[in-house]
């Protein structure tokens, strides 16, 4: 009995479309019909490539799709990302395509006609529709600097953390040291880098919060750190408008105990995980991040013995409580899709170019710089669930509904990167921009005002206002939004 075929179009007649075509073409057991490519060439609309018709650009993917009963699109551009794939899915709603992709990794490999490039093909996931192009860096410099370092990652089971141990692992760090309070995903992390590496013997886990000063130090005291990435944050807008004393205890007072051990225990460098949200805070969150920035510039100037230096970017795909699991689990269940503001955009970065520019910013920082990444354009929310319900096969507004639930407690239309009074100057990394930590403040009045909302916070009755008051005499870019 004949099996019918998928009816396959292919996006890109370049050379990693013509290199699939041809594999598919030469196996008779494939599953595959070749129906056509798709090219945004113009002088190859309408002319055949190695036998197989070019049928139109990007813009007629619906049409062509529907007049052809096209079942599966294979975007085989490998460098193309982000907005270019947004673009392809957007075209073809209301067809329920099937969408697949020659991940990055196939970049590299497209170089000899004789293999079969069938094997690096999968499936568009939401992070193809936001990463950007990773610049493929020489390694070497990362590597043989790793190699030197013992290394401690606070918050090392969240998101960046948990990428910053692969990573450090992979450039074969001397030692690793994961430090964070969250027994599950310690646990999970360390099976992970188990399944890599079976035989490693270098990392180790331990349960601990970083405002247990007395832990803290005994752990820095027994692996002596060359190197601290602080990534341990509570980060979430409206937990934090809501639990504002465990913003500040954790945020600040946290960052302050890591910082202070770190200069105790001669660490030679320390990296702020910082984010945008630091940026003229809107909620106690970012004012609690802009704070741990400015307690880095008191540092920084007030000793010689550690280089404080802080990184801050906006959101990174598929971290822990973000918008597109969020969003995935919705459209699972059949909608609504909940978006707090048809206007509001973010920046999206991958988690591992996230880090891997972290790790970049580490090795040229000096004291007191604070790196900015380059996040690209910003990306509205509301486009982005429109992409994310067609990418999973449904018609937007008919089939699962966006829903704008008004802006939670805290939160803005949009993100910024830079204080006014910041001026970036490029590094010698791509998408690495760096200001000098700039803070017009007294430092003394800051700790002052930093000692008395510390006590405050323990009190019983606590007033929210005096907190925010205080908070904006340490952070005076810092405007509540009352919403």
């Amino acid at each position: 009995m004949a099996i019918d075929k998928i009816r396959l179009l292919i996006i890109g007649a370049g050379k990693a479309g013509r290199l699939v075509a041809s594999n598919i073409q030469q196996d008779k057991d494939t599953a595959f019909q070749i129906i056509g490519f798709i090219d945004d060439d113009k002088d190859k609309v309408g002319t055949d490539v190695d036998g197989i018709n070019v049928l139109g650009m990007v813009s007629d993917l619906h049409d062509i799709a529907t007049e052809h009963l096209i079942d599966e699109v294979l975007i085989a551009i490998p460098s193309s990302r982000g907005a270019s794939i947004r673009t392809v899915v957007n075209a073809a709603e209301g067809t329920k395509l099937s969408f697949k992709i020659i991940p990055r990794q196939a970049e590299v490999l497209l170089q000899g006609f004789g293999e079969d490039y069938r094997k690096f093909i999968r499936r568009v996931v939401p992070e193809d529709l936001l990463g950007g192009e990773i610049v493929k860096e020489d390694q070497k410099e990362i590597s043989n600097r790793t190699k030197k370092e013992t290394v401690l990652i606070t918050g090392a089971a969240g998101s960046i953390g948990s990428e910053l141990s692969r990573q450090m692992m992979a450039h074969g760090a001397k030692r690793v040291v994961l430090y964070d309070w969250w027994e599950n995903g310690m646990f999970h992390l360390a099976n992970q880098l188990k399944e890599i590496d079976p035989s490693v013997e270098n990392i180790h886990f331990i349960i601990g919060d970083i405002k247990d000063r007395r832990k803290l130090n005994k752990v820095m005291e027994e692996y002596r750190p060359t190197t601290i990435f602080h990534a341990a944050a509570y980060k979430h807008v409206p937990l934090m408008e809501s639990n504002a004393p465990e913003a500040i205890k954790n945020n600040i007072l946290g960052t302050k105990t890591v910082a202070e051990l770190a200069i105790k225990n001669s660490v030679k460098k320390f990296v702020l995980i910082s984010t945008d949200k630091a940026v003229n805070p809107t909620n106690i969150m970012g004012a609690t991040k802009r704070s741990a920035e400015m307690l880095l510039n008191i540092l920084s100037q007030s000793q010689t013995t550690t280089v404080f230096s802080a990184v801050r970017f906006g959101n990174v795909i598929n971290s822990n409580g973000s918008a597109i699991p969020t969003f995935q689990k919705q459209i699972e269940r059949g909608g609504p899709v909940g978006v707090t503001h048809k206007d509001i955009t973010r920046f999206f970065m991958t988690i591992p170019e996230a880090v891997h520019l972290i790790l970049r910013s580490w090795i040229i920082g000096e004291n007191n710089d604070l790196f900015v990444l380059d996040m690209g354009e910003p990306v509205r929310i509301f486009d982005l669930a429109k992409t994310l319900i067609i990418l999973n096969g449904y018609v937007p507004e008919e089939e699962v509904k966006i829903e704008i639930i008004g802006l939670r407690p805290g939160e803005k239309l949009y993100e910024e990167v830079l204080v006014q009074e910041e001026e970036t100057k490029a590094t010698s990394i791509d998408k690495v921009f760096k200001t000098k930590n700039y803070v017009n403040f007294e430092p003394m009045v800051f700790l002052h005002n930093l000692s008395i909302l510390s006590d405050l916070i323990d009190e019983d009755g606590l007033d929210v206002s005096a907190v925010k008051r205080y908070l904006k005499m340490m952070v005076s870019t810092y405007v509540p939004n009352e919403k």
